[in-house]
Parts: C-alpha cells; structure tokens; sequence
C-alpha cells in the first residue's frame, strides 16, 4: 500500500512537471506569426475585426467553445453567427495547418487583446476535431 500511494505521488508530480514544461509564451510568439499572415487581413492587427462583416476576436464571447475554434480553423465556417451580440452571416474557409500551427494561433488568439484562458495543446486538435460542436457549421 505504501508503494503504491508513493508510485501515485511521483506519477503525479511527473505529470504535474510534464504540464508546466508547455510554453505558453513560445507558443503564442509563433501564433502570432500565423494571425498575421492567415487571419489580421479580416479580422484585423487587433482583433476588432469590422462589425457585420468580420466577427471581433477581441474580448469574443465566441471564443469561449475551444473545440468549435478549432473546428473553425481547420474546417471553416458559414451561416449566421453571433459575435458580442452583433449578427454576423458569411463564410471563412479553412486553413491548412498542423496541430501545433493551430494551437499555437489559438494560444496567441486566446490569450491576446483582453482575452485571457488556459493553454491549447498540440495534442487536443484532433479530439476537438472529433468533439460534438453545437451552433456550427463548416464551410
């Protein structure tokens, strides 16, 4: 017994250790590189976007479903939307990135102009991808 609640205790301070080793900064300076040459010709250097036609990723109250975000990159998007109660109805295509491209520009997005959440893993893309996602179509 008291093996095993020690086995526990250094699986779970290995764990522990293995999650603070993310790099949220790291990951957000090459999102940023990203935003600036996929997404900022829409929806703006800050993220305001331009009310009715490209939805607001600043302060978003969309950014809230991760999963639906990373539906949205990888996928596209189309039909109505709304964004910080302003109605929105047209279409993004999807971009091709690889799993760390796309969390890495979730992180800067998530974390940037007054947003502010936990960090987007690599290794979530493709279960967001696969996850039920209410109030979304793809493009």
């Amino acid at each position: 017994m008291r093996y095993r609640l020690l086995a526990a205790s250094l699986i779970s301070i290995g764990l522990l250790a293995f999650d603070q080793a993310f790099d949220l900064k790291a990951s957000m300076e090459r999102g940023k590189t990203v935003y600036e040459t996929q997404c900022s010709a829409c929806h703006m250097a800050e993220g305001e976007g331009l009310s009715g036609v490209f939805p607001p990723l600043a302060k978003s109250d969309y950014l809230a479903d991760k999963n639906r975000l990373v539906k949205v990159i990888l996928q596209g998007v189309r039909g109505p939307m709304k964004v910080n109660g302003v109605d929105y109805d047209s279409e993004m295509s999807s971009f091709a990135l690889s799993d760390e491209q796309a969390a890495d520009v979730l992180n800067y997005i998530l974390n940037s102009w007054g947003n502010k959440t936990t960090p987007v893993r690599p290794s979530e893309i493709q279960p967001a991808l696969k996850a039920k996602t209410k109030n979304y179509q793809p493009y």
